[in-house]
Formats: structure tokens, C-alpha cells, sequence
């Protein structure tokens, strides 16, 4: 699955380990440990409901995070395969990626980009092209999801928006959990609201909300049942 012609050194340039950021990153993961095994395979999905929450940010961050501080197979996705943003944070061409996987429903052979992390792997979108809808057909990603897990332990996937597009929707039957980004003190509540009005409509299992602080420049973690999507009687806190 790997390219190492492709091995690139950017993973430790652009993530301090021991920073501020990578410590609230470690308490996110030992709080989704708890919720879910990851020692099993798994699958994990980051979205938001709108765009510009920092949920490619943090899927990159919390994939390295990840591949430092435990011993599985990890593989980053970016499934934005309209709006993709990862390649450029890697310096690797977009395609081909999951996009071209997705088009030959597992048979094209599309290789993952390897990282400076030896446990750690990057697929790009791809090129979908002006109809991107058909790449999720008969359960295609759910295909790819389980090709994947032939080499791979834990995927970590950047989903698109769920508001504005609906290929979350597709990934939600092949996923384990769902994190869901919200930019504090900016999303509308009513649309945070939609977005998990929408996950939840398609069955998925939204594992928390990261609220993303800009003027701390941290993450902060909720599990879902504090955060008020379980149908509590207690009043949400504001996103």
C-alpha cells in the first residue's frame, strides 16, 4: 500500500509532540479509548457541519498523534473529494487517491503516500470529477473501508461538511465513530444542531464534539451525552 518513493519529512516539521496542542490531542484519544477499542481495526471519522471549523486540521494532528503514541497501522484519508485540502499539507499529488479507489471499486491499485512517521500513511482525495455523487454507488466505500483493513489497523478520515454536501452520509455505514467539530463561539447553534440532526438521521454514532477554540488555539472534548445529543433535559452548552 505504500509509496516510499514518496516518504516525506513534513510529519515532524509540522507537529511538535510535546506542545500544547498535541496534549489536548492525547486527552482526546485516552477519552475515545474508553468509548471504543482501539486496539480492535477501526475506522473514525472527522466532520463538522459546516466548512472552516478546523476538522482537516485537527483529522491531520490527531492522526499523528495517533501513529506517535500507539503501535497500530494508521492510515489519514481525506475524503473531500470536492474540496480536498490534505495533498497540499503533505506536498503529494491529489490523484490519484480514494477517488480513483472509489471509481474502480477497489481495483485500480492506488497506493497510499508514506509519511515520516513509518506508521503512519496518507491516501489523497483524488480527482472525482463532475460527478462526484457516483463514486459512493453500491456501497463502495464500505469496500474500500474493509480493503483498507487488509493493511491498515486504524483509518482516521477527513468527511466533507455535512450541511452543505451529502457525501458524509455515505460514509457513516462504514465508519466506527464520528467526531464532531465545532468552532467555538462562532457556528450558529441551530446549524451545529442541523449537522447532528443529520448524522443522527443516517445512524450515525457521533463518539463527541471537539470544540475548536481559536483564541486558545486548543481543541476541547465533549462526549456526546454532556454535550446534549442524547435527548437530556438539560440545556446544551452554547457551541
Amino acid at each position: 500500500m505504500r509509496d516510499r518513493k514518496r516518504q516525506r519529512n513534513q510529519s515532524g516539521a509540522l507537529f511538535d509532540i510535546e506542545s500544547p496542542l498535541a496534549i489536548e490531542l492525547r486527552r482526546v484519544m485516552i477519552r475515545l479509548s474508553r468509548n471504543l477499542d482501539l486496539d480492535r481495526k477501526r475506522c473514525l471519522m472527522v466532520t463538522s457541519a459546516e466548512r472552516g471549523e478546523g476538522k482537516s486540521l485537527f483529522a491531520l494532528h490527531f492522526a499523528l498523534v495517533l501513529a506517535y503514541h500507539l503501535r497500530q497501522r494508521i492510515l489519514l484519508i481525506d475524503g473531500d473529494v470536492r474540496r480536498p485540502v490534505q495533498h497540499g499539507v503533505f506536498q503529494v499529488p491529489r490523484s490519484p487517491g480514494l477517488a480513483e479507489h472509489l471509481a474502480a471499486d477497489g481495483g485500480g491499485g492506488v497506493a497510499a503516500h508514506g509519511t515520516q512517521l513509518p506508521n503512519l500513511d496518507f491516501l489523497p482525495a483524488g480527482t472525482a470529477g463532475q460527478q462526484p455523487s457516483r463514486l459512493f454507488s453500491g456501497g463502495r466505500f464500505r469496500r474500500a473501508i474493509r480493503h483498507f483493513h487488509e493493511s491498515y489497523d486504524l483509518i482516521i478520515l477527513d468527511s466533507p461538511p455535512v450541511v452543505p454536501v451529502s457525501d458524509p452520509l455515505h460514509y457513516v455505514e462504514a465508519v466506527d465513530g464520528i467526531i464532531y467539530m465545532v468552532m467555538a463561539g462562532r457556528t450558529p447553534r441551530d446549524v451545529v444542531k442541523r449537522g447532528v440532526e443529520i448524522l443522527r438521521g443516517a445512524g450515525a454514532n457521533i463518539l463527541g464534539v471537539v470544540a475548536n477554540n481559536l483564541s486558545e488555539v486548543l481543541p476541547y472534548y465533549y462526549d456526546s451525552k454532556y454535550y446534549g445529543y442524547e435527548h437530556r433535559k438539560r440545556q446544551a452548552p452554547d457551541a
